[in-house]
């Protein structure tokens, strides 16, 4: 049987490392490129290939999206923190306007995320200016993970890859 010591040896809080690319600009250079690179005309004999020329463009670009990238580690909250936060989890009203609603939700996921980050460590202040500064699928992607760290479950991962190449005999 376990005892209490040991249990609490093992408990620890879930956490989550989301790579978000803060050069939102990057992302339309890059699709631009794409579809330059789907209409490039086959090289002639003289020349570098067109298709070459602008697959090293997408090269270059991604290189500038992966230096523009950051790891911010997220860490769930303790479960009776999260129960009283989650309890002041604003309830549209029916009538309440998008912008009426906004300014309730919006300070909201600023402090879940101030409170989850880690790493950057942010102020709810600091998480309102980052708003402001990336695209809406930065935000939603920081919203979601720390919502999802925060609810999710933390079960024994089965990665089947890993699974099949070890086999399930030597796992036991």
């Amino acid at each position: 049987m376990t005892d209490f010591a040991d249990l609490k040896k093992l408990a620890s809080l879930p956490t989550r490392v989301v790579p978000l690319c803060l050069a939102g600009e990057l992302v339309e250079e890059h699709a631009a490129l794409e579809r330059q690179f789907a209409d490039a005309p086959p090289a002639t004999s003289l020349e570098k290939s067109p298709k070459r020329v602008i697959a090293e463009q997408i090269v270059a670009v991604e290189d500038r999206m992966r230096e523009a990238t950051v790891d911010f580690r997220l860490r769930a909250m303790s479960a009776r923190k999260w129960a009283t936060f989650w309890a002041r989890w604003p309830v549209r009203t029916k009538d309440e306007t998008d912008e009426a609603w906004d300014g309730r939700i919006f300070p909201y996921w600023t402090e879940m995320i101030s409170r989850s980050a880690e790493n950057p460590r942010m102020s709810v202040e600091q998480v309102d200016e980052l708003a402001g500064l990336v695209h809406s699928r930065a935000w939603s992607e920081l919203v979601g993970a720390c919502l999802g760290l925060n609810q999710g479950s933390v079960d024994v991962p089965n990665f089947e890859a890993a699974s099949d190449l070890i086999g399930t005999s030597e796992q036991t």
